[in-house]
């Protein structure tokens, strides 16, 4: 694609220069200048920003003047599309400058200034093409030869217009680039004044040619116009280099912050974005003129950033999905804490509502037993339940039988305790990874107790199973369906590498699947 662009571009020069006219060195030079400078920083911004249509523009402006060179031909075919397409490039270059840098029209006033530019640089020089009679090279497509007072005519017409809609886009440039913030202003600076210099050079050699200045001065301003086309495009790959910057400024963000949130996350990430104005909120985000990008990670949105609208958008995202992913990190953190403080709470709890208070009772039951034999042996029962109840408790903080016996026997041992009706499916044979082993039993533990809370199952089905290094366990029940989300559960399987997943609908169960790497033991 690059050799077409670029061989279009060659054929149209070697058809001016051996066309029949004779055509100066720096001319030929220049025009190529031009030509490929756009073609080249077109396919540049292409690769580089697929996600833009500027890429596309700035192509379609260099291949229009090219196409426009032309009408110095001396062929009849070349010479009507050269004079139809002659001042083509301006409407183009017009289109990219007023959608920038998207290239696509978004609004009402783009649709009708880009509509307006073409019609001013293709109707009449199709119209006097179809009016006008030439005779090198010969005009083909003439229908009607009209009086030549006529020609000027229409010709200062169409340069009072070109002038009057040239000065509204000069105008509206500026604007935007003074109403544009720090960022926008650094990005949208060389882009804006490059394209501004285009336009005014263009407006000058209009009104040098109403005025009917010296073709000498007309020339000159030609030239000078060629010139600033030259050097434009260098604006756009400066936008490149900045863009190249920026995801440098991304990766080291991401490095930074893998490292863990900083006391200021605002402050790091308004400096990476080069925008001081940047809010970090938590919640609902009021309506503004302001550009918003939220942080999400796994569905989930944790906050929202709220920044100059003129930011690139790739470029915030980068940022965003950096952010989100520290945010996230540092959230299952807190909430691995919390859990494991709740556990503990809950095992204080445990302690001294059930086997503690049993104890005391059996204290006080030996030294009422001292002349009663039934009291001694309610003594030795109520010890033997606070055994069970002891060692209840210690396999639920963590099953001595998953590390002696293996993941196996561990899963057996939960059904036959279920308090819903369970079959292990399957199970493999060989022995997992202690983390693998921990992380399987955990899930069916948690996934057995929500099913007998909350699901009104009749069976629940275990089936675990390792793949090429995968393990996967899977629970699933024939309830009620409608679980939520287990964030406990999430928490433990990503602290594991894993994911987990929970399908549940009304009515039809619940299915609980976690997903892990088995790391070698």
């Amino acid at each position: 694609m690059r050799i077409l662009w670029l061989g279009t571009g060659f054929l149209a020069l070697a058809a001016l220069v051996w066309g029949g006219y004779e055509v100066s060195v720096p001319a030929v030079v220049l025009n190529l200048a031009v030509g490929l400078a756009f073609i080249g920083a077109g396919i540049e911004a292409a690769d580089r920003r697929p996600d833009s249509f500027a890429g596309q523009l700035m192509i379609a402006v260099g291949l229009a003047w090219f196409v426009r060179l032309t009408g110095a031909i001396e062929n009849d075919v070349a010479f009507a599309v050269g004079v139809a397409t002659k001042t083509l490039y301006l409407a183009v270059l017009g289109h990219l400058l007023v959608t920038y840098p998207s290239g696509r029209i978004v609004s009402r006033w783009q649709r009708v200034v880009v509509g307006v530019a073409y019609l001013l640089t293709v109707l009449p020089n199709v119209g006097w093409l179809l009016l006008t009679e030439v005779e090198r090279p010969q005009n083909t497509v003439v229908i009607r030869e009209v009086p030549s007072p006529d020609v000027p005519t229409i010709a200062v017409v169409v340069m009072i217009s070109g002038i009057v809609l040239l000065s509204a886009l000069l105008a509206r440039m500026v604007t935007r680039w003074l109403r544009s913030g720090s960022v926008a202003r650094r990005d949208l600076g060389p882009v804006v004044w490059g394209g501004a210099a285009i336009v005014l050079t263009v407006v000058v050699t209009y009104v040098a040619a109403l005025l009917g200045l010296p073709s000498a001065v007309q020339v000159a301003l030609q030239w000078s116009t060629e010139v600033v086309l030259v050097g434009w495009p260098l604006a756009l790959l400066y936008g490149l280099v900045r863009a190249r910057l920026d995801r440098s400024a991304v990766g080291e963000l991401a490095v930074s912050l893998g490292a863990g949130l900083p006391d200021d996350l605002r402050s790091v990430l308004a400096r990476t974005l080069h925008d001081p104005s940047l809010e970090i909120v938590y919640g609902e985000v009021a309506p503004s003129s302001r550009g918003v990008t939220y942080l999400e990670a796994g569905g989930t949105r944790l906050a929202a950033l709220v920044h100059d609208p003129a930011l690139d958008p790739v470029f915030v995202r980068a940022v965003a999905a950096s952010a989100a992913l520290a945010v996230q990190n540092e959230l299952r953190a807190q909430r691995i804490v919390e859990a494991a403080d709740e556990a503990r709470r809950q095992v204080e709890r445990d302690l001294h509502d059930g086997a503690q208070q049993r104890l005391v009772s059996v204290l006080l039951t030996l030294r009422l037993a001292e002349s009663s034999p039934e009291l001694l042996t309610a003594a030795r029962e109520e010890l033997a339940r606070a055994l069970d109840e002891l060692r209840e408790l210690a396999r639920g903080i963590y099953p001595v039988l998953l590390t002696d016996a293996g993941l196996g026997p561990a899963l057996l041992s939960l059904v036959e305790r279920s308090a819903v009706p369970a079959v292990l499916v399957g199970v493999p044979a060989e022995r997992l990874s202690p983390v693998a082993e921990r992380t399987c039993y955990f899930v069916v533990a948690e996934a057995l107790t929500n099913a007998a809370k909350h699901a009104q199952a009749r069976e629940v089905r275990i089936d675990v199973t390792r793949v090429d290094g995968l393990v996967a366990v899977e629970v699933s029940d024939d309830g009620v369906g409608g679980a939520a989300e287990l964030r406990a559960l999430d928490d433990r399987v990503a602290a594991a590498g894993g994911r987990l997943s929970v399908r549940s609908s009304a009515g039809r169960g619940t299915t609980v699947r976690a997903e892990f790497r088995d790391l070698p033991r």
